[in-house]
């Protein structure tokens, strides 16, 4: 995508990988930049909301819940001050992200498990 591309929310929405209701969503919560507005007065998005709205989805999909990342949106907003507050945070949801990984990798022993013994022909396994 070339830089300072205008796309409008359609566009938007599938450069970024998420649902148009998503991009209504997140805009409602606050969490997008400023609006900006095309010639024909229709809200347009550029590559920087790209790249913003991409890691608020990531940090979603990692488990932070709307109101964290309106918290974290108001903290990067402040700017450099609050540097030390979005440390903290990221490295709190650093840690949530290890437990789920450890949590899924349990949980794939328990399933290779019983593959391997259903493989070996043993069907008494449950």
């Amino acid at each position: 995508m070339e830089n300072n591309k205008l796309m409008r929310i359609g566009e938007f929405a599938k450069a970024a990988n998420v649902t148009i209701r998503t991009v209504r969503y997140y805009l409602e919560c606050d969490l997008l930049p400023p609006e900006k507005r095309n010639k024909n007065n229709q809200r347009v998005f550029n590559d920087e909301d790209l790249h913003w709205i991409t890691n608020l989805h990531y940090l979603r999909e990692a488990g932070m819940s709307i109101v964290e990342l309106q918290h974290y949106t108001a903290l990067v907003r402040e700017g450099a001050s609050s540097l030390p507050q979005r440390i903290e945070l990221m490295r709190e949801q650093r840690k949530q992200v290890l437990t789920a990984i450890a949590d899924k990798q349990e949980q794939l022993k328990v399933i290779d498990h019983k593959l391997e013994r259903y493989l070996a022909g043993d069907s008494a396994v449950i």
